[in-house]
Protein backbone atom coordinates (compact mmCIF):
# COMPACT_ATOMS: atom_id res chain seq x y z
CA UNK A 1 0.00 0.00 0.00
CA UNK A 2 1.23 3.75 -0.43
CA UNK A 3 1.61 6.04 2.04
CA UNK A 4 -0.62 9.37 2.09
CA UNK A 5 2.77 11.14 1.17
CA UNK A 6 3.52 8.79 -1.73
CA UNK A 7 0.39 8.62 -2.95
CA UNK A 8 -0.35 12.49 -2.81
CA UNK A 9 3.07 12.34 -5.13
CA UNK A 10 1.93 9.49 -7.62
CA UNK A 11 -1.40 11.39 -8.21
CA UNK A 12 0.32 14.71 -8.84
CA UNK A 13 2.08 12.50 -11.77
CA UNK A 14 0.48 11.75 -15.62
CA UNK A 15 -2.34 9.26 -15.45
CA UNK A 16 -2.12 6.67 -18.28
CA UNK A 17 -4.75 3.96 -19.45
CA UNK A 18 -2.02 1.66 -21.03
CA UNK A 19 -3.45 -1.11 -23.16
CA UNK A 20 -1.54 -4.45 -23.57
CA UNK A 21 -3.57 -6.57 -26.14
CA UNK A 22 -1.98 -10.08 -27.35
CA UNK A 23 -3.37 -13.12 -29.33
CA UNK A 24 -6.02 -13.99 -26.52
CA UNK A 25 -5.62 -11.96 -24.07
CA UNK A 26 -5.99 -7.57 -23.94
CA UNK A 27 -4.95 -5.67 -20.44
CA UNK A 28 -5.92 -2.65 -19.47
CA UNK A 29 -4.35 -0.74 -16.63
CA UNK A 30 -4.42 2.60 -15.17
CA UNK A 31 -0.61 4.23 -14.92
CA UNK A 32 -0.10 6.99 -12.00
CA UNK A 33 3.53 8.04 -12.73
CA UNK A 34 5.41 4.35 -12.94
CA UNK A 35 2.38 2.47 -10.68
CA UNK A 36 0.29 0.71 -11.97
CA UNK A 37 -2.60 1.16 -9.58
CA UNK A 38 -5.36 -0.87 -11.25
CA UNK A 39 -5.94 -4.00 -14.21
CA UNK A 40 -8.70 -5.36 -16.19
CA UNK A 41 -7.80 -8.12 -18.37
CA UNK A 42 -10.85 -9.87 -20.75
CA UNK A 43 -10.04 -13.04 -22.45
CA UNK A 44 -10.34 -11.61 -26.21
CA UNK A 45 -6.84 -10.53 -28.64
CA UNK A 46 -5.82 -10.60 -32.24
CA UNK A 47 -6.86 -14.02 -32.59
CA UNK A 48 -11.26 -13.09 -32.27
CA UNK A 49 -10.60 -10.59 -35.41
CA UNK A 50 -9.13 -13.11 -37.00
CA UNK A 51 -11.62 -15.98 -36.63
CA UNK A 52 -14.10 -13.19 -37.10
CA UNK A 53 -12.83 -11.08 -39.48
CA UNK A 54 -13.84 -8.15 -37.96
CA UNK A 55 -12.71 -6.16 -34.65
CA UNK A 56 -16.12 -6.27 -33.04
CA UNK A 57 -15.32 -8.56 -29.82
CA UNK A 58 -12.20 -6.75 -29.49
CA UNK A 59 -13.72 -3.27 -29.39
CA UNK A 60 -16.63 -3.92 -27.85
CA UNK A 61 -14.36 -5.79 -24.45
CA UNK A 62 -11.90 -2.32 -24.51
CA UNK A 63 -14.98 0.15 -24.69
CA UNK A 64 -16.00 -1.56 -21.90
CA UNK A 65 -12.74 -1.94 -19.69
CA UNK A 66 -12.03 1.90 -20.98
CA UNK A 67 -15.44 3.37 -19.61
CA UNK A 68 -15.06 2.11 -16.68
CA UNK A 69 -11.13 3.50 -15.86
CA UNK A 70 -12.39 7.24 -16.99
CA UNK A 71 -14.83 7.17 -15.10
CA UNK A 72 -12.56 6.67 -12.21
CA UNK A 73 -9.83 8.56 -13.44
CA UNK A 74 -11.86 11.97 -15.65
CA UNK A 75 -7.95 13.66 -15.99
CA UNK A 76 -5.98 11.30 -18.46
CA UNK A 77 -3.15 12.16 -20.34
CA UNK A 78 -3.64 9.39 -23.23
CA UNK A 79 -4.29 5.87 -23.52
CA UNK A 80 -1.41 4.13 -24.53
CA UNK A 81 -1.51 0.53 -26.73
CA UNK A 82 1.05 -1.99 -27.80
CA UNK A 83 1.00 -5.97 -29.02
CA UNK A 84 -1.03 -7.18 -31.84
CA UNK A 85 -3.76 -4.26 -31.40
CA UNK A 86 -1.66 -2.66 -33.57
CA UNK A 87 -1.68 -5.52 -36.45
CA UNK A 88 -3.97 -5.58 -39.07
CA UNK A 89 -6.16 -7.84 -36.56
CA UNK A 90 -6.31 -5.07 -34.22
CA UNK A 91 -7.39 -1.69 -33.84
CA UNK A 92 -5.22 -0.24 -35.90
CA UNK A 93 -2.60 -1.21 -38.06
CA UNK A 94 0.75 0.69 -37.83
CA UNK A 95 3.95 -0.02 -39.69
CA UNK A 96 6.72 -1.71 -38.01
CA UNK A 97 9.91 -0.19 -37.08
CA UNK A 98 13.09 -1.93 -38.51
CA UNK A 99 15.38 -3.54 -36.57
CA UNK A 100 18.04 -2.34 -34.97
CA UNK A 101 15.61 0.76 -32.97
CA UNK A 102 16.76 2.56 -30.66
CA UNK A 103 14.46 4.33 -27.76
CA UNK A 104 14.46 6.99 -29.30
CA UNK A 105 13.43 5.30 -32.56
CA UNK A 106 10.77 3.23 -30.59
CA UNK A 107 9.60 7.03 -28.98
CA UNK A 108 9.15 8.88 -32.31
CA UNK A 109 7.28 6.07 -34.07
CA UNK A 110 4.52 5.90 -31.69
CA UNK A 111 1.38 6.93 -33.95
CA UNK A 112 -1.58 8.81 -32.44
CA UNK A 113 -4.79 7.81 -34.35
CA UNK A 114 -8.46 8.59 -31.95
CA UNK A 115 -10.85 6.49 -31.86
CA UNK A 116 -13.97 8.76 -29.92
CA UNK A 117 -16.35 6.06 -29.86
CA UNK A 118 -14.16 3.95 -27.53
CA UNK A 119 -13.23 6.59 -25.10
CA UNK A 120 -12.88 10.47 -25.05
CA UNK A 121 -8.78 10.53 -24.62
CA UNK A 122 -6.15 10.80 -27.24
CA UNK A 123 -4.80 7.25 -28.38
CA UNK A 124 -1.35 6.76 -28.87
CA UNK A 125 0.21 3.17 -30.55
CA UNK A 126 3.71 1.97 -30.12
CA UNK A 127 4.83 0.73 -33.11
CA UNK A 128 6.86 -3.10 -33.32
CA UNK A 129 10.03 -3.95 -34.72
CA UNK A 130 10.46 -5.92 -37.76
CA UNK A 131 14.48 -7.71 -38.29
CA UNK A 132 15.16 -8.07 -41.61
CA UNK A 133 17.76 -10.59 -42.99
CA UNK A 134 19.07 -11.73 -46.10
CA UNK A 135 16.73 -12.65 -49.27
CA UNK A 136 17.92 -15.60 -49.51
CA UNK A 137 17.95 -17.14 -45.87
CA UNK A 138 14.12 -16.87 -44.14
CA UNK A 139 15.66 -17.47 -40.67
CA UNK A 140 16.94 -13.86 -40.20
CA UNK A 141 13.93 -12.78 -40.75
CA UNK A 142 11.67 -11.72 -37.31
CA UNK A 143 8.46 -9.76 -36.49
CA UNK A 144 7.37 -8.42 -33.01
CA UNK A 145 4.53 -6.13 -31.35
CA UNK A 146 4.31 -5.89 -27.96
CA UNK A 147 7.82 -7.03 -26.82
CA UNK A 148 9.40 -3.81 -27.54
CA UNK A 149 7.38 -2.29 -24.49
CA UNK A 150 8.46 -5.11 -22.15
CA UNK A 151 11.73 -5.04 -22.68
CA UNK A 152 12.26 -1.35 -22.12
CA UNK A 153 9.62 -1.78 -19.29
CA UNK A 154 12.12 -4.76 -17.67
CA UNK A 155 15.54 -2.68 -18.32
CA UNK A 156 14.05 0.08 -16.02
CA UNK A 157 12.71 -2.35 -13.63
CA UNK A 158 15.49 -4.15 -13.18
CA UNK A 159 18.07 -1.47 -13.42
CA UNK A 160 19.72 -3.35 -16.46
CA UNK A 161 21.99 -1.31 -18.37
CA UNK A 162 23.93 -4.12 -20.10
CA UNK A 163 24.02 -6.01 -23.23
CA UNK A 164 21.29 -8.49 -22.76
CA UNK A 165 18.82 -11.34 -24.51
CA UNK A 166 15.41 -10.91 -23.49
CA UNK A 167 13.08 -14.44 -23.43
CA UNK A 168 9.35 -13.40 -23.96
CA UNK A 169 7.27 -17.10 -23.08
CA UNK A 170 3.93 -17.33 -23.75
CA UNK A 171 1.80 -18.35 -26.67
CA UNK A 172 5.29 -17.39 -29.20
CA UNK A 173 8.12 -17.39 -27.20
CA UNK A 174 10.63 -14.48 -28.40
CA UNK A 175 14.54 -14.11 -27.85
CA UNK A 176 14.96 -10.57 -28.27
CA UNK A 177 18.73 -9.46 -28.94
CA UNK A 178 18.90 -5.76 -26.89
CA UNK A 179 22.19 -3.60 -26.82
CA UNK A 180 23.56 -1.71 -23.76
CA UNK A 181 21.46 1.26 -24.44
CA UNK A 182 17.87 -0.06 -24.65
CA UNK A 183 18.04 -0.35 -28.69
CA UNK A 184 16.44 -3.62 -30.18
CA UNK A 185 18.91 -5.24 -32.41
CA UNK A 186 17.10 -7.91 -33.87
CA UNK A 187 14.19 -10.91 -32.59
CA UNK A 188 13.43 -14.82 -33.44
CA UNK A 189 10.62 -16.35 -32.25
CA UNK A 190 8.84 -20.44 -32.50
CA UNK A 191 5.57 -21.29 -31.68
CA UNK A 192 6.50 -23.30 -28.49
CA UNK A 193 3.26 -22.37 -26.50
CA UNK A 194 1.16 -22.74 -29.28
CA UNK A 195 2.79 -26.36 -30.23
CA UNK A 196 2.36 -27.13 -26.36
CA UNK A 197 -1.60 -26.45 -26.56
CA UNK A 198 -1.71 -27.87 -29.76
CA UNK A 199 -0.33 -31.12 -28.60
CA UNK A 200 -2.17 -31.25 -25.13
CA UNK A 201 -5.51 -30.45 -27.55
CA UNK A 202 -5.66 -32.11 -30.49
CA UNK A 203 -3.26 -35.02 -30.90
CA UNK A 204 -3.47 -38.64 -29.22
CA UNK A 205 -0.63 -37.39 -27.03
CA UNK A 206 -3.80 -35.66 -24.72
CA UNK A 207 -4.67 -39.33 -23.31
CA UNK A 208 -0.78 -39.59 -21.69
CA UNK A 209 -0.72 -36.10 -20.43
CA UNK A 210 -1.66 -34.70 -16.50
CA UNK A 211 -2.76 -31.01 -16.24
CA UNK A 212 -0.74 -28.24 -16.26
CA UNK A 213 -2.35 -26.63 -13.52
CA UNK A 214 -0.52 -27.70 -10.20
CA UNK A 215 1.65 -30.07 -11.69
CA UNK A 216 5.09 -30.81 -9.75
CA UNK A 217 7.38 -30.33 -12.88
CA UNK A 218 9.98 -33.18 -12.88
CA UNK A 219 13.55 -32.10 -13.56
CA UNK A 220 15.02 -35.68 -14.50
CA UNK A 221 11.64 -36.14 -16.78
CA UNK A 222 12.32 -32.45 -18.55
CA UNK A 223 15.72 -32.76 -18.92
CA UNK A 224 15.35 -36.55 -20.86
CA UNK A 225 13.03 -34.76 -23.00
CA UNK A 226 15.55 -32.18 -23.83
CA UNK A 227 18.07 -34.95 -24.70
CA UNK A 228 16.05 -37.14 -26.57
CA UNK A 229 14.66 -33.89 -28.62
CA UNK A 230 18.37 -33.35 -29.59
CA UNK A 231 18.88 -36.90 -30.58
CA UNK A 232 16.11 -38.49 -32.27
CA UNK A 233 14.35 -35.23 -33.34
CA UNK A 234 11.33 -33.55 -31.87
CA UNK A 235 9.07 -35.89 -34.00
CA UNK A 236 9.95 -39.00 -32.40
CA UNK A 237 10.09 -37.37 -28.86
CA UNK A 238 7.18 -36.38 -28.88
CA UNK A 239 5.94 -39.69 -29.80
CA UNK A 240 7.79 -41.47 -27.05
CA UNK A 241 5.32 -39.71 -24.62
CA UNK A 242 2.79 -42.32 -25.74
CA UNK A 243 4.83 -44.79 -25.41
CA UNK A 244 6.12 -43.80 -21.83
CA UNK A 245 2.87 -44.09 -20.58
CA UNK A 246 1.25 -46.78 -22.17
CA UNK A 247 4.12 -49.10 -21.98
CA UNK A 248 7.27 -47.79 -20.19
CA UNK A 249 5.95 -47.82 -16.60
CA UNK A 250 5.94 -43.91 -16.47
CA UNK A 251 2.86 -42.03 -14.49
CA UNK A 252 1.10 -38.98 -16.96
CA UNK A 253 2.71 -36.13 -14.51
CA UNK A 254 6.41 -37.42 -15.61
CA UNK A 255 5.57 -37.56 -19.18
CA UNK A 256 4.32 -34.16 -19.29
CA UNK A 257 7.46 -32.95 -17.73
CA UNK A 258 8.75 -34.85 -20.10
CA UNK A 259 6.67 -32.93 -23.29
CA UNK A 260 7.91 -29.64 -21.66
CA UNK A 261 11.39 -30.73 -22.31
CA UNK A 262 10.94 -32.19 -25.57
CA UNK A 263 9.29 -28.60 -26.67
CA UNK A 264 11.81 -26.73 -24.45
CA UNK A 265 14.67 -28.22 -26.86
CA UNK A 266 12.97 -25.80 -29.28
CA UNK A 267 14.01 -22.53 -27.49
CA UNK A 268 17.46 -23.27 -26.83
CA UNK A 269 18.63 -22.43 -30.44
CA UNK A 270 16.80 -19.08 -30.41
CA UNK A 271 18.90 -17.42 -27.59
CA UNK A 272 22.05 -18.23 -30.03
CA UNK A 273 24.21 -17.89 -27.06
CA UNK A 274 28.48 -18.00 -27.91
CA UNK A 275 31.24 -19.55 -26.38
CA UNK A 276 32.22 -16.67 -23.97
CA UNK A 277 29.06 -14.79 -23.90
CA UNK A 278 29.05 -11.74 -22.02
CA UNK A 279 25.59 -11.20 -22.13
CA UNK A 280 22.71 -11.47 -19.73
CA UNK A 281 19.57 -13.94 -20.59
CA UNK A 282 16.68 -12.69 -18.66
CA UNK A 283 13.54 -15.20 -19.03
CA UNK A 284 9.97 -13.80 -18.59
CA UNK A 285 6.29 -14.31 -19.29
CA UNK A 286 3.91 -16.87 -17.77
CA UNK A 287 3.83 -20.68 -18.28
CA UNK A 288 6.27 -23.96 -16.87
CA UNK A 289 9.08 -23.25 -19.39
CA UNK A 290 10.91 -20.44 -17.66
CA UNK A 291 11.78 -22.33 -14.56
CA UNK A 292 12.57 -24.94 -17.26
CA UNK A 293 15.43 -22.80 -19.27
CA UNK A 294 16.66 -21.18 -16.02
CA UNK A 295 17.09 -24.48 -14.72
CA UNK A 296 18.82 -25.92 -18.17
CA UNK A 297 20.86 -22.45 -18.29
CA UNK A 298 22.36 -22.65 -14.93
CA UNK A 299 23.15 -25.77 -15.37
CA UNK A 300 25.14 -25.34 -18.41
CA UNK A 301 26.46 -22.98 -16.30
CA UNK A 302 28.14 -20.57 -19.09
CA UNK A 303 26.00 -17.33 -19.12
CA UNK A 304 24.16 -15.06 -16.57
CA UNK A 305 20.55 -15.93 -16.65
CA UNK A 306 17.68 -14.45 -15.08
CA UNK A 307 14.31 -15.29 -14.40
CA UNK A 308 11.80 -12.46 -13.65
CA UNK A 309 8.74 -12.88 -11.38
CA UNK A 310 5.27 -13.18 -12.99
CA UNK A 311 4.56 -10.08 -11.09
CA UNK A 312 6.92 -7.67 -12.61
CA UNK A 313 6.57 -9.63 -16.02
CA UNK A 314 2.90 -8.47 -16.01
CA UNK A 315 3.89 -4.78 -15.68
CA UNK A 316 6.68 -4.37 -18.01
CA UNK A 317 4.34 -3.66 -20.51
CA UNK A 318 2.76 -0.91 -18.91
CA UNK A 319 5.88 0.73 -17.43
CA UNK A 320 7.85 0.76 -21.01
CA UNK A 321 4.82 2.20 -22.98
CA UNK A 322 4.90 5.19 -20.38
CA UNK A 323 8.76 5.78 -20.25
CA UNK A 324 8.28 5.51 -23.95
CA UNK A 325 5.52 7.95 -24.51
CA UNK A 326 7.29 10.60 -22.00
CA UNK A 327 10.82 10.07 -23.96
CA UNK A 328 8.81 10.73 -26.94
CA UNK A 329 7.09 14.31 -25.06
CA UNK A 330 10.50 15.29 -23.88
CA UNK A 331 12.08 14.61 -27.77
CA UNK A 332 9.42 17.12 -29.02
CA UNK A 333 9.86 19.77 -26.19
CA UNK A 334 13.62 19.52 -27.35
CA UNK A 335 13.78 19.23 -31.45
Amino acid sequence: MLEARDAKRVRSEPSYLVVDSGTTTTRVRLVRGRAVVRSQTREVGARDTAIDRNSRRLRDALREMLSEFVAEEPDLESALLSGMITSNVGLLEVPHLTAPASLDDLARGIVRHDFPDLAQVPFHFVRGIRTLGNDDDLDGFDVLRGEEAEVTGLRELLDLGREAVFVHLGSHHKAIDVAADGSILASRTALTGELLAAVREHTILSGSLAPLEDLDVAEEAWREGIRAAHEHGVGRALFLVRVGEQIGGRTRAQMTSYLLGVLASLDLPLLQLRDGDERVVVLYGRGPFKAILYRHLVGAGEVDVRAVDEGTSETAAAIGAVSLYERRKRLKETS
